[in-house]
Parts: structure tokens; C-alpha cells; sequence
């Protein structure tokens, strides 16, 4: 198992993948239908909601726009201005129902994607339409699309996607939104909404590096073709990445006695989305130097392989059997680990999960602890009868109402046990071996983080956030020569210095040094708490590393404090890393007094 070195402490960046990457897209909304319009432009917002008359706006003609594989986020929330509404309408959108992206800030020359959220409406609201106008309320909209239920979280939202050029335009901008609810069941149809944002577009040449010179570039390999942006981490280390996903296809195929038919596409994204990947007809990997998710670059490959290649033994089977046989074949979730001994690790945390409730709603269960399950389960079904049985078996699933009693009609047929009384077997076998205490530390702090990181995510950087991650197509960027939405996030000194506190609590977990793991997770569950920094000495410390080297023109990307002493890796000119030794001074300042 290999994996790529940081320049300090053999910290690397890693692919952050092997969780959601594997998980199958939602159905992706209708594609904005778009109007002759003038571009306009986003950012922070002034608004006005008021209730308007019914509907009078006519139906556009459909054109064929590319629509995200993924759902997208919170964005930057508008500034609130001013509301007035009238009683009678209800159900109100606010500026905090409306995201745009690429996120946090809009730039000038950005082509700018819009959701309108409504998780909480009434069920009128579901196919209700709305109307996207710039500058002011013409006879025709920019663009029209309806409410539907979209993503891994099912969320009620209207999506813009790719709408709006803004090239040329700079400054405060307005955008409008007319909702057309539905009629409510005995009931007069409710009248239209309107919301008005006032939004900023910053000057194109603002834009944070590395985004100004990134462009679209493709490397291929044995197994695969690779789509990635120039002056990033991926740019750098494509031969590696070339490399490993190589061996790693190779060790899929070999396990499962399988050949690709074709090369695998993947799209590696700079910025953190979700676990850090998303697939569909293409795989979306994150990839990228400060990296909250330890995760082995090897496994990554071996995961996503293995959900390709296994769709030629079956193409019906229960998502958990889908997700575990990732897990098996890779030897771990994350990384390389003992499947029986973790899944003791389960039960010693009373965090195990019933295998017919974890079938019947495997995304929904806790992350971490639902894959381990999964690939330990089917780890128990190949040592007990062989790997040959199980193969037969995942080849002739059949449909059925649920996925658990898809798998026991399987495990019956096969095995000629129940589902049940299989599970009954199978813990029999974990309680007869003795819990690992080192394991049960490592699987509590892995939750941890984790269930951090996710927590960071929701409040910090919630277009990263995997129920409601952005990610448009991949194949269309390109097309278009988009990168923000690939690139651009948070880099506010707080996000920089939470991000870099979990990647050296995954670092120090990864080597097994959980006392120091423990410190960094409390550490910023404190600062998230209290929304500051502050509230936590150790992510004071982390802060104030991150702004003196800001201030010096490095970004950082990998931290360690030892007593008076920081090691970095940072970097000052894309995508280069330096590894730097800083010092602490009276009264807290830090000083560079080593670096490459």
C-alpha cells in the first residue's frame, strides 16, 4: 500500500474519496431554460420580498443545458435589506433560501449558478416554478425552472445552472426571483412571490490563486483518463496519481476476476466536497493539500474500481453489499485495517448497527461505522464459505420491496441461512474475539473526526457538505472552460486554520498517536461552539500561525505545533510546497527561522 509523502511527517495530498464517492448520484433537475438575457452578476445581498398577483409569465422553450450530478450548497448568504409580505401568502423564501456558485464571494466574468431552497415549503410548492430575472423585472426572465427533490439529501429547490455570464459587469448587481406556487387543495391559488437581491461581483483579477491561470488539462493512464486543473496540487502530482490508480484498477480486477471494458474517467476537484468524491457517469475526486480525510490514495483507486468493475457481475444488488464490496476488496474504508477487529471495535462502542436496518437505509446510517459493517460483513460471508459462493450470490440478486429482504432471498438461496440468523452467526464470531483496545480508541477518534469534519462543513464551507455538496457536470465545465466551481472555497483564516487542526488530528490518528488527535477534535468542536477561535487556546495558536504566514504570503496547508515550535507546509507560488520551521516570540508572534 502506497502512499505519497507531505514533506513533513510524510503528510501527503490525498484523494478524499472512497465514501461518497461511491455513492450513485440523485437525478439531476431539468436544465434552466434560458431566454435572450443580458449577463449580470452576484455576491452579498440586499433583499425585498413581497406577494405579487398570480402568474402571468408564459412557459420558455426548453434548451438543452447541462445540469449538475450533484446538489449543490449554502453559498455566501445575502444580505438582508428589507421584507415585506403580505399575510395571506405563507410560506416565505428568505435571502437565506438562495446560494449562489461558485461560492464563497462571486468575481466578475464568473458564469454563476443559483439555488433556490424551500426544504420547509408546503407541498404546493413542490413543481412550482420560478423565474430568474437581472437588473429588473422584464417581460422575459433570464431563466425558468421548477422546484424539485434534488441530491443525496432529497432537499426541495429550484436550480439555476451555469445561468448567468458575467463577464463585464462589476459591483452591486440586483437579481429578482418570482415564485409561481401551486394551488393548495380547496383553496385559492396563493399569489407569486417576489425576492430581490442585491449581490456584489469583486474585480476578475481578485480571484485567490490558484484559480487566475487554472485550466483544463487531461493526463491518461493504463486504466484511466484524468481531467484536472493546471497550477494545483493534481497538476503536480499527476504522475503519482497516474501510478497508483494503475496498480490499484489492477489489484480490482485481479480480485474480482474482472477486466475494464473501458478507461475511467475522473474529474479531480482542488477543493474539499463532501467525503471528497461523487460519482456518475464520471468519478468526481477531490484532491488537494490540506486534507481533513487521511485517506490512502491506493484505497481511493481500489474503491471506486471496484464499484465500476463490479457493475459487470451484477447489476442488482442492495446498497450495502455495493458499498461493503468496495470496503473488501480495498482492504479497508480509509486505509488498510483489519475488518474483524474493527467490527469488534463496533460492538465494543455499542455503536453496531442492525444489518437489516442498515440495508434498508445504508446513506442515511453513520457514515463511517455503516461502510466498516458492510465490508466486515461480506469480509465474514468469503472466509466462512469462499469467495466463488459469494460471487455467485452478489451475481443473481433480485429485485424485491427492500434491499434487506433482497439480501436474505440472496443469503437463503446461497447459503441456505436467514439474514437473521446469519447476523446471529456473525456476532457470535466477533464477541468470541477480544476488543482490541488500540482499534476501539482509533474507531472512536475516526467517528470523531469525521462527524467533525461534517459539523465543520454544515457551518463553515456548507457548499462541501455531502448532503448538499455543489458540483456541476464535469464534461460541461470543460466544455465551457468553467474552473470556479472546481476550485474556488473558503480561505478565510478561520477555515484555513479548522482545516489544517483536521488534517493533523487525521495525521496524528494515522500514526496512532491519539492523545493529540483527542486535543485537536475538542479543540475545534470548542471553536465551532463559540463560532471563534478564541474560545480554544490550541485554535487560537493554529490562527495565529495562519495569519503571520498570510501576512508573509504563504497559505498554509499542513500545521503541527510542538510548544514553541510550528512546522508548516505552506505554499507561497502555485502549486509549489514549502516546508517551513516557525518559532514563537514574546507575546505570541511567530517567526520564520527555517524553511526550503
Amino acid at each position: 500500500m502506497l502512499v505519497k509523502p507531505k514533506p513533513i511527517w510524510r503528510w501527503l495530498p490525498i484523494l478524499l474519496a472512497a465514501t461518497l464517492a461511491c455513492n450513485t448520484l440523485a437525478p439531476t433537475p431539468a436544465a434552466p431554460t434560458r431566454a435572450a438575457a443580458t449577463p449580470t452578476e452576484l455576491g452579498p445581498a440586499a433583499t425585498a420580498v413581497t406577494a405579487l398577483p398570480s402568474p402571468t409569465a408564459t412557459a420558455l422553450p426548453a434548451t438543452a443545458t447541462a445540469a449538475p450530478t450533484e446538489t449543490p450548497t449554502l453559498a455566501a448568504t445575502p444580505t438582508e435589506l428589507g421584507q415585506a409580505v403580505a399575510p395571506s401568502v405563507g410560506y416565505q423564501l428568505s435571502p437565506a433560501s438562495v446560494h449562489f456558485h461558485p461560492d464563497p464571494q462571486l468575481y466578475s466574468g464568473d458564469i454563476v449558478s443559483i439555488e433556490v431552497v424551500a426544504d420547509d415549503a408546503p407541498q404546493n410548492w413542490s413543481g412550482a416554478a420560478v423565474r430568474l430575472y437581472i437588473g429588473e423585472r422584464g417581460e422575459e426572465p433570464l431563466a425558468r425552472v421548477n422546484f424539485t427533490r434534488y441530491g443525496l439529501g432529497g432537499r426541495l429547490q429550484a436550480t439555476f445552472t451555469w445561468v448567468w455570464d458575467t463577464a463585464g459587469r462589476s459591483g452591486p448587481q440586483t437579481v429578482i426571483l418570482v415564485v409561481s406556487p401551486g394551488p393548495v387543495a380547496g383553496e385559492t391559488t396563493p399569489p407569486e412571490q417576489e425576492l430581490t437581491l442585491s449581490v456584489n461581483l469583486l474585480p476578475s483579477e481578485a480571484r485567490p490563486q490558484p484559480e487566475p491561470e487554472a485550466q483544463w488539462a487531461e493526463a491518461e493512464s493504463a486504466c484511466c483518463l484524468f481531467h484536472y486543473l493546471t497550477g494545483t496540487a493534481a497538476a503536480r502530482d499527476i504522475d503519482v496519481i497516474r501510478a497508483q490508480a494503475d496498480a490499484a484498477f489492477a489489484h480490482v480486477a485481479a480480485t474480482l476476476g474482472v477486466t475494464s471494458e473501458q478507461k475511467v474517467g475522473f474529474t479531480l476537484v482542488s477543493r474539499l466536497l463532501g467525503h471528497g468524491g461523487f460519482a456518475s457517469s464520471e468519478i468526481s475526486l477531490s484532491y488537494l493539500d490540506r486534507n481533513p480525510a487521511v485517506t490512502e490514495l491506493f484505497s481511493v483507486f481500489a474503491h471506486e474500481g471496484t464499484h465500476l468493475l463490479d457493475r459487470q457481475i451484477a447489476t442488482v444488488r442492495p446498497t450495502m453489499m455495493v458499498e461493503g464490496l468496495a470496503v473488501y476488496v480495498a482492504g479497508g474504508h480509509f486505509k488498510t485495517e483489519p475488518l474483524d477487529a474493527r467490527a469488534a471495535a463496533v460492538l465494543a462502542l455499542d455503536r453496531y448497527i442492525p444489518l437489516a436496518d442498515l440495508a434498508n437505509g445504508f446513506y442515511p446510517a453513520q457514515h463511517e461505522i455503516g461502510y466498516l459493517e458492510a465490508g466486515a460483513f461480506i469480509n465474514y460471508l468469503v472466509e466462512r464459505d469462499g469467495w466463488e459462493t459469494f460471487k455467485g450470490m452478489y451475481a443473481t440478486f433480485q429485485s424485491a420491496p427492500t434491499d434487506a429482504a433482497m439480501l436474505d432471498a440472496a443469503l437463503r438461496a446461497h447459503y441456505g441461512v436467514t439474514l437473521a440468523d446469519l447476523e446471529a452467526e456473525w456476532l457470535a464470531y466477533l464477541r468470541a474475539q477480544p476488543a482490541d483496545p488500540a482499534q476501539v480508541e482509533d474507531l472512536r477518534l475516526t467517528v470523531a473526526l469525521f462527524d467533525t469534519l461534517r459539523r465543520y462543513q454544515q457551518l463553515k464551507d456548507p457548499a462541501a457538505y455531502f448532503l448538499s455538496a455543489w458540483l456541476p457536470d464535469g464534461r460541461e465545465a470543460r466544455r465551457r472552460n468553467i474552473v470556479g466551481d472546481f476550485v474556488r472555497h473558503p480561505l478565510a483564516p478561520d477555515n484555513i486554520a479548522l482545516e489544517a487542526m483536521l488534517d493533523a488530528a487525521g495525521m496524528h490518528l494515522h500514526a496512532g498517536e491519539y492523545a493529540p488527535a483527542a486535543d485537536l477534535l475538542a479543540a475545534v468542536n470548542a471553536a465551532l461552539d463559540a463560532d471563534d477561535l478564541h474560545a480554544a487556546p490550541l485554535a487560537a495558536d493554529y490562527l495565529r500561525v495562519v495569519e503571520q504566514l498570510a501576512a508573509a504570503g504563504y497559505e498554509v496547508q499542513a500545521l503541527r505545533l510542538d510548544g514553541p515550535t510550528a512546522l508548516v507546509s505552506a505554499i507561497r507560488a502555485w502549486p509549489t510546497l514549502e516546508t517551513l520551521t516557525l518559532t514563537e516570540a514574546a507575546g505570541g508572534d511567530w517567526q520564520i527561522t527555517a524553511g526550503n
